[in-house]
């Protein structure tokens, strides 16, 4: 049943990074169109900047869990892949419960922040005047969802026999990967 949840949680996941990446998309689209309007014609759009603002981060914290789910995030390998596996999996538990905790305060505080925003309706002291909870709200939601990945990447430290060997497999995806010690 858990595994089941977290396969569900990997495809939510996985819908939320294909957006971030349609945003990332029209971004791209967005900036250029600025840049060479502004350099051709001299008409520069300055809400395009908030726009990419606001953007970066939702694709941050939207596009975060599923990039921890398929281990493409940024580890430092050397030390952790010369260990055994029992001292592996020690710190991955650790480490998966540090970082749980710390997106459950980052929630907790992004959240209480929110509701501020909204109950007083804080505004945007920018070219948009726009409501402040909504460029800032992927916050609390990406760290929500950052912490059910740290608990789906705990539970596979939990149970599996060689998670190290299992995640590096995982990441690789289709390309396959050299055994250790191979290049």
């Amino acid at each position: 049943m858990l595994r089941s949840f977290f396969t569900k949680f990997e495809i939510l996941a996985g819908w939320l990074a294909a957006f971030c990446a349609v945003i990332v998309l029209l971004m791209s689209a967005w900036i250029s169109y600025d840049v060479l309007a502004r350099n051709i014609f001299g008409v520069g759009s300055p809400w395009f900047f908030d726009l990419s603002e606001y953007a970066l981060v939702w694709i941050t914290f939207l596009a975060a869990p599923w990039v921890l789910l398929q281990d493409k995030h940024v580890r430092i390998e050397l030390l952790i892949d010369e260990l055994p596996t029992k001292l592996q999996r020690g710190i991955g538990i650790a480490m998966s419960v540090l970082a749980f905790l710390t997106c459950v305060v980052l929630l907790w505080k992004t959240t209480e922040a929110a509701i501020q925003y909204y109950e007083n309706n804080v505004m945007m002291a920018r070219i948009w005047r726009i409501p402040r909870v909504w460029p800032y709200i992927a916050i609390p939601i990406g760290s929500g969802l950052l912490a059910i990945a740290f608990l789906a990447r705990l539970h596979h430290y939990i149970t599996s026999s060689d998670p190290e060997t299992e995640l590096r497999v995982h990441a690789a995806g289709d390309e396959g990967e050299a055994p250790k010690g191979e290049v």
